[in-house]
C-alpha cells in the first residue's frame, strides 16, 4: 500500500462541532490527484453512497448533495445511460417501473450497496462498509420498536440468513429490542434523548464520529487512516449544515 505521508499531514484536525476550515470537496480533490488504482477506487465507493442519496433527491425533485462521485447531470445522464454506476444499482431500479415504487422501496438500494460494495474489499474500507450497515440495522429496530413497526416489513431487503438480521428477527414479537454487544452503547444512548430527534441525530453522529475514529490502527500516512478522516469530516460537515429541525430528517434517511 501507497505511503501517503505528506497528504495525510497537510490535514487539518477534526473536532466535531467546531467548524474546519477545510471543506469534503477539497479532500476529494486531493484524494483526486495523490491516489492511484485500487486506492483511489475505495475513496469512490465511499462516495457511492452519496450518490444513491442523490438519485433519491432527483426522484423527489430536491436539490442533490455535491459530495458524491457524479454532478447532478452526470448523475441524470448515469440513470439515462445505466452508465458510470455499478450493475446493482440499475438492477434494483429496474424492478419498478414508476417513480413512486422506486421511492417507496429505495432502502433495497443502499442494503444493495453495503452488500456489493464490501464484498471484494479490505481493511478500512471493509470494516466501515460493514459498521455503517450494522448501526443502521440496529437503529431501525430501535426505532420500528418504538413506533410499532413490522420489522419483517422493515428488513424485506435484507439477507435473513445473516447474523445481524437475524438477530433482529429473532426479537421480532419482543417488547424491547436488545443488539449484540458492540452495539449496546448506541441503543443506550440513542434511548437517553427521548423524543428529541435533532439530540437523537446529534447523539448518533457523536457516536459514530469516536467509533470510526477506533476502527483505524494503521499509522496516519495510510490509506486506511486517510478514509477514516474522509468519514469523519462528513460527519463534521453534515453536523454544522443542519439546522435543528432537520435532525429528524436525516436520520430517517439513514435508516430508510
Amino acid at each position: 500500500m501507497a505511503n501517503y505521508y505528506f497528504l495525510a499531514a497537510s490535514l487539518p484536525p477534526l473536532t466535531l462541532g467546531e467548524k474546519v476550515e477545510f471543506s469534503f470537496g477539497e479532500l476529494s480533490k486531493l484524494l483526486e490527484v495523490n491516489l492511484y488504482g485500487k486506492d483511489l477506487e475505495k475513496a469512490r465507493i465511499f462516495r457511492r453512497i452519496i450518490d444513491l442519496g442523490n438519485i433519491r433527491a432527483l426522484y423527489q425533485e430536491e436539490s442533490i448533495d455535491p459530495r458524491g462521485n457524479l454532478n447532478e447531470k452526470e448523475l441524470d445522464e448515469a440513470l439515462l445511460f445505466k452508465d458510470d454506476l455499478p450493475d446493482y444499482v440499475f438492477d434494483f431500479l429496474d424492478q419498478f417501473e414508476t417513480t413512486p415504487e422506486k421511492l417507496r422501496h429505495f432502502s433495497g438500494l443502499f442494503s444493495a450497496y453495503f452488500a456489493k460494495e464490501g464484498e471484494d474489499e479490505s481493511g478500512f474500507i471493509k470494516d466501515y462498509l460493514k459498521f455503517e450497515r450494522e448501526w443502521r440495522l440496529v437503529l431501525m429496530a430501535l426505532r420500528a420498536k418504538q413506533l410499532k413497526r413490522d420489522i419483517t416489513r422493515e428488513l424485506e431487503f435484507e439477507d435473513f440468513t445473516d447474523p445481524l438480521v437475524a438477530q433482529i428477527l429473532a426479537q421480532r414479537d419482543a417488547d424491547d429490542y436488545d443488539p449484540p454487544q458492540e452495539y449496546a452503547q448506541l441503543k443506550e444512548k440513542f434511548l437517553a434523548c427521548g423524543p428529541d430527534p435533532w439530540q437523537q441525530y446529534k447523539t448518533v453522529a457523536q457516536w459514530r464520529f469516536n467509533y470510526i475514529g477506533e476502527l483505524v490502527d494503521k499509522p496516519f500516512f495510510s490509506l486506511d487512516w486517510i478514509l477514516a478522516y474522509m468519514a469523519q469530516l462528513l460527519i463534521v460537515e453534515q453536523w454544522n449544515e443542519l439546522e435543528e429541525e432537520k435532525g429528524k430528517m436525516i436520520l430517517d434517511a439513514f435508516v430508510g
